[in-house]
């Protein structure tokens, strides 16, 4: 078993981490001081977890689940008793949209679930939900993100302009990632679950007589909007971002590599008291996500673009398969050439990866100084040159979706992998 690094007589290796005497000492219980300063200001969040319907029956985990929602907060005539309320939010987002197009009317339709937007002699292409007027029809496509999954973005317009009225195709999702917009579906309108039931909020708060006379309705949005929006969104993701970044700068990030999430959580927790076994958990989550993300994002725009200016099979394959404190690494492999020490030519890292590499890997020998390191951040390496450099692009831009026409990363990755007298002095991209 070969050792990658070895610092203070803590060893770390591919498969997992042998704890010197030291460090079992303090995942024992001894508080260290820069850990219970720099890891309790973001541990704000009562450990109280709370009642929600959704979680109790499990439910708002399918799209056909969430659907079965909107179709009752759709329909005007609903057991919500509200009317067409939440309707005209919905259709006044979708005009949000695209604020320089003539606006859709904000009433006058009914809704329909599971519709077939295709012709008899054509396969089934199943719509989630299609809202319906004398003038407009709207196709709606409800899933976890914003990308059409397989369904027909064209079939759908083509089903919204059946009759020579206005149409329009939304995808209704609880993440919006425009680098998965593609096949067509870049032309699609977002809308997030969040938006829309926040904004319900907000106007069912203002009406205290509705509040009395529907109480069961009333509590029912209540727990949508913890469910959907309270622990999610830009604000939430950026404390967790906290989080994780607060465990790099402590030494602590090397928690992440435990192949067992109990055991990394029932380790930390130990240390911090019962809140921080959540927020780890959270920690983890994040990181999954951006993860996806980056590899989605490198996959689908990054590699096109890199092919497209370094000529096609530059970028081979892109992939994210290393565990432990590696995991956290997405993968680009060159067509020219092969990776050194097993490391992929280049790659960018993240969170516990990216301090792994800078502040605890040898292998790595032009590098961010780790006193000015900022972990919010995606970094690349170039294995050839055993080089990492800090990226402009933060993590919450890429929780929060990053443009398909962004070019930073590329125009990143062009200077890191020319001659290097081309690249950046100090370790970083301006």
């Amino acid at each position: 078993m070969a050792t990658s690094s070895a610092r203070d007589g803590v060893a770390f290796t591919r498969e997992g981490y042998i704890q010197s005497k030291a460090q079992a000492s303090s995942l024992g219980g001894v508080v260290r001081d820069d850990l219970v300063t720099g890891i309790l200001p973001v541990l704000g969040r009562s450990s109280e977890l709370g009642f929600n319907v959704f979680d109790v029956m499990h439910h708002g985990l399918h799209e056909k689940q969430i659907s079965n929602v909107f179709r009752w907060l759709l329909d005007s005539g609903g057991t919500h008793r509200m009317g067409d309320t939440f309707t005209r939010i919905f259709m006044d987002e979708v005009n949000r949209a695209r604020p320089s197009e003539d606006p859709f009317p904000l009433d006058g339709y009914w809704v329909r679930q599971e519709v077939n937007t295709s012709d008899p002699t054509d396969p089934g292409d199943i719509a989630d939900l299609v809202l319906e007027s004398e003038t407009s029809v709207v196709v709606i496509e409800n899933f976890v993100t914003s990308d059409g999954h397989g369904h027909d973005y064209d079939r759908y317009l083509a089903y919204s302009q059946r009759k020579g009225g206005r149409g329009v195709v939304v995808l209704l999702c609880r993440d919006e990632d425009r680098s998965l917009q593609t096949k067509g579906w870049q032309h699609a309108r977002v809308v997030t679950y969040a938006t829309l039931i926040n904004r319900l909020r907000e106007e069912l708060a203002s009406d205290d007589r509705w509040g009395r006379d529907n109480p069961e309705a009333y509590t029912f949005i209540e727990q949508l909007y913890r469910k959907f929006v309270r622990g999610r969104g830009p604000v939430q993701d950026g404390e967790v971002l906290d989080f994780v970044v607060a465990m790099c700068q402590t030494g602590e990030a090397r928690r992440y590599q435990i192949s067992s999430k109990a055991v990394a959580a029932e380790q930390f927790a130990t240390d911090v008291a019962e809140q921080a076994r959540e927020r780890f958990g959270e920690g983890r989550e994040l990181l999954q996500r951006v993860r996806t993300k980056v590899r989605n994002y490198g996959a689908d725009v990054l590699a096109p673009q890199l092919n497209a200016t370094l000529g096609e099979g530059t970028i081979t394959k892109v992939g994210a398969a290393f565990r432990g404190i590696y995991q956290w690494t997405v993968n680009f492999d060159l067509g020219s050439e092969g990776g050194e020490s097993g490391e992929s030519p280049l790659q960018i890292k993240f969170g516990p990866s990216a301090w792994f590499a800078i502040e605890e890997d040898p292998n790595w020998q032009d590098t961010v100084d780790p006193d000015v390191a900022d972990y919010s951040r995606l970094f690349l390496t170039r294995s050839a040159r055993r080089e990492i450099r800090q990226s402009s692009v933060t993590l919450q831009e890429v929780l929060d979706g990053l443009e398909p026409t962004d070019r930073r990363l590329h125009d990143e990755i062009l200077q890191l992998i020319r001659p290097p007298a081309t690249a950046p002095e100090g370790g970083a991209f301006s």
